[in-house]
């Protein structure tokens, strides 16, 4: 082999599947098994009222024939058709399949993620095969919360896809990558977003390269791909009005009258960690959590200078997927930044785990990112993720702690504050609610709907953000029809806002359910949560001291 044939056997190497295919048999089987022992692992651990809730809720009125944002709040649709699709084809259901169905998307991005790292990686076979499995590990350590499994995988295959790309720029390659951008939106209108920008970033790359790009060829192939992958949304706006308004009009919420993706938290800095009174492995993990909002951007721009450094002297993409990797981390900072915290950080930190596991350094660099950056970071993600893993959990606390409940036919082992939380509402509505009938809950706990196997009388079913005046008529003009018999406001000051009580996120009907309802007690471990029964409802008093309590107390 000659120099100058060097850098081509080298982007031949992306180009073709791994001459190893027992390797790639290796590193398919362990993630794999890897992914269904973590899920089997948590399966039946623990339930959130809250986003787990939003989350089951649009896959069960998917089921039932709803389409997701036209009647309900949700995500975009894409989530929800692939958790309905597994569960109407193996005839499942209840909570545990639809975690089984969310795993099932994340296991894809794991594998995708590890066959990255096998081809990015130009060591021998036993250093590659364990350079793998550690990306597994760190995979599955940051895929929490267990529902946004699909978030962290669509970023894993947007890096895949463009990595392909970047190997040989080709029309073919460019429509693929455009169906797979447009598919991704379908997902997520973010993600779709953010594999734009990446594309866009890498254009100054491709500029570089030689030979040079045929734009006029590339562009119209890309467009058209970005089409074909989105073509069912496109369907659905042209044979569905109300779809097409509703969305819409949520991103006219989003850009014109809330003017956010999120709410925001504080960036929790390293240097900004008040650590008095908490336990060394607390402020241990906090001062990680900020070090990887520091780490983020920094590896971002540290990438970002060495690719162009490198494409000035070579003229060509020699590590086509650490320059994905790169392009599609700089957007997914908009996640990690737009509400500050664990959960948001893990959705964005893939593209970066990747990066940095196939970062193309040597010599001695190369020897202290092996044996001093990696087993940091493993350090680092341990300390963060794994109070997030209810299996980790609940073998660190009380067994006492722990109590067996029936969520829909699944039995799932929760703590004891959710076993109450889900044992009142359930007793609540077998004393109130007749067979039929609605109920409503609000600001934060959408999974009362699902776990009661009800309908939400209203469209928001996950009120968070401040609505105006005539989307609240609207709500509250949907609540009269539905006249639901339980009601559960939940009276917390989201994130520690007061403005972010549902009382003043949506006053009118916060007045309206206070004009035309009465509450009832409930349990003394919870006066945060008000329960509401209809002014013409037999029973109990609404004043009531301090003390009194509901028998589902």
């Amino acid at each position: 082999m000659t120099k100058t044939t060097t850098p081509v056997r080298l982007i031949r190497s992306w180009l073709n599947p791994v001459t190893d295919k027992t390797m790639v048999v290796i590193v398919v089987v362990s993630s794999v098994l890897a992914c269904v022992g973590a899920f089997f692992l948590e399966a039946h651990l623990d339930f959130n009222l809250w986003d787990e809730g939003f989350l089951w809720y649009g896959v069960q009125h998917t089921l039932l024939g709803e389409i997701p944002i036209r009647d309900f709040m949700s995500y975009d649709p894409g989530r929800y058709y692939w958790a309905a699709g597994l569960m109407w084809l193996l005839q499942i259901n209840g909570i545990v399949a639809v975690r089984a169905t969310t795993a099932a998307f994340s296991m894809l991005g794991v594998i995708t993620g590890t066959l990255l790292v096998l081809r990015g990686s130009s060591d021998g076979r036993t250093a590659r095969i364990g350079l793998c499995a550690f990306a597994t590990v760190m995979f599955l350590l940051w895929l929490v919360p267990r529902w946004k499994g699909y978030d962290a995988a669509i970023s894993i295959i947007l890096i895949a896809s463009l990595t392909r790309l970047l190997t040989r720029p080709t029309v073919t390659l460019f429509f693929q990558h455009g169906v797979v951008v447009g598919v991704a939106a379908i997902l997520g209108r973010n993600h779709g977003l953010y594999g734009i920008v990446a594309c866009l970033l890498v254009i100054p790359i491709l500029l570089f390269a030689d030979p040079k790009p045929q734009w006029h060829r590339f562009i119209p192939a890309w467009i058209g791909g970005v089409t074909a992958g989105y073509s069912p949304m496109l369907i659905g706006f042209l044979m569905d009005h109300r779809f097409t308004a509703m969305f819409w009009d949520g991103i006219r919420f989003t850009l014109f009258e809330y003017k956010g993706t999120n709410l925001p938290l504080p960036v929790p800095w390293p240097w900004a960690i008040h650590s008095a009174g908490e336990s060394v492995s607390m402020t241990a993990r906090e001062w990680f959590i900020g070090s990887f909002f520091v780490a983020l951007p920094a590896l971002c721009i540290g990438g970002a200078l060495f690719v162009f450094r490198q494409m000035r002297h070579e003229r060509r993409i020699q590590n086509p997927a650490f320059v994905a990797c790169v392009a599609t981390a700089i957007p997914y900072l908009n996640v990690a930044f737009s509400r500050a915290d664990v959960a948001h950080l893990a959705q964005a930190i893939f593209p970066c785990i990747i990066g940095l596991i196939i970062c193309p350094i040597q010599g001695s660099t190369r020897t202290v990112h092996r044996r001093v950056v990696l087993p940091l970071l493993a350090i680092a993600s341990l300390s963060v993720t794994l109070p997030l893993h209810s299996g980790f959990v609940v073998h660190t606390q009380n067994p006492d702690d722990w109590q067996a409940i029936d969520v829909r036919g699944d039995s799932l082992l929760v703590d004891r504050f959710t076993a109450a939380a889900i044992g009142n509402i359930k007793c609540l509505a077998k004393r109130y609610v007749p067979p039929g009938g609605s109920v409503f809950a609000a600001p934060v706990w959408p999974g009362v709907y699902t776990l009661l196997g009800t309908k939400s009388p209203v469209w928001e079913i996950y009120p968070l953000m401040p609505r105006n005046e005539a989307f609240q008529q609207q709500e509250i003009n949907r609540l009269r029809r539905a006249d639901p018999a339980l009601l559960f406001i939940y009276d917390i000051a989201v994130d520690g806002r007061n403005e972010l009580r549902y009382a003043n996120t949506h006053p009118l009907v916060w007045q309206f359910v206070n004009t035309n309802y009465r509450m009832v007690p409930t349990s003394r471990d919870r006066t945060e949560l008000l329960v509401y029964v209809p002014k013409t409802t037999p029973g109990q008093s609404a004043t009531f001291g301090a003390g009194a309590v509901s028998e589902c107390d």
